[in-house]
């Protein structure tokens, strides 16, 4: 869970960088409809929570990092809840709630096993709505610096929701740009998008900056329906 140090270590800048897990959130709240009881699993700082319009009774935000919960908004109705999604104890703690539709957008695809998890949350018998990023996300910058991403491919994301769902699947295609590849490699630091996972040695960045061709960063996600 390497990740989670990124996240919360730069929790107080999330909200500026977040501008893609921003979008995500709304187009995956726009594929579904009014539900009065939501379980939010790796909400963040609630950009599901601030891109769904339609009232609620009761809104669970979980999230296994306390302090990207403080950043989430409260409300009428809205639990913040410290939860681990890799973790079968949350499971049997959602099960003793009283919900009506689990979401998850831009989280699941640090489970280090999706498939599990994925099996874990259909235990639970109820409408799911997802949107989790693949390794198409910074193909290019992979690419370019000889590096692998660190998150499973369209195809296999794909082929765990299967597993689990019989659900709409449909791929989502971002390209965020920059004024520069200084900036960028800035945005994949303070973003969280990149899981705290290893950064790019001195001379992997050096060959970014000097061979990236893009002015833009591709994001990858796929988006899924079990309504």
């Amino acid at each position: 869970m390497q990740h989670l140090k990124e996240f919360s270590r730069f929790a107080e800048h999330y909200g500026r960088y977040s501008l893609v897990q921003q979008r995500v959130a709304k187009a995956l709240a726009d594929r579904i409809g009014p539900y009065g009881r939501i379980v939010d699993i790796g909400c963040g700082g609630g950009a599901f929570f601030k891109a769904y319009k339609h009232p609620f009774i009761s809104y669970f935000a979980v999230d296994l990092s306390p302090r990207m919960l403080q950043l989430h908004p409260d409300g009428d109705g809205v639990r913040k809840i410290v939860g681990n999604f890799d973790d079968p104890e949350l499971y049997e703690y959602l099960r003793s709630l009283d919900f009506d539709i689990l979401v998850s957008s831009s989280a699941l695809q640090w489970s280090g096993d999706l498939a599990l998890t994925l099996s874990r949350i259909a235990s639970l018998k109820k409408p799911t709505a997802l949107a989790i990023f693949t390794s198409g996300t910074f193909a290019t910058l992979h690419a370019v610096a000889g590096t692998s991403s660190p998150i499973r491919s369209k195809e296999e994301t794909i082929d765990a929701i299967r597993s689990s769902f019989d659900a709409k699947i449909e791929t989502l295609l971002y390209r965020l740009y920059f004024r520069d590849t200084l900036s960028m490699l800035r945005y994949i630091k303070r973003s969280g998008v990149s899981g705290g996972q290893k950064r790019l040695t001195y001379n992997q960045t050096r060959r970014v900056l000097k061979e990236y061709p893009l002015s833009y960063l591709e994001f990858e996600i796929v988006s899924a329906l079990a309504l």
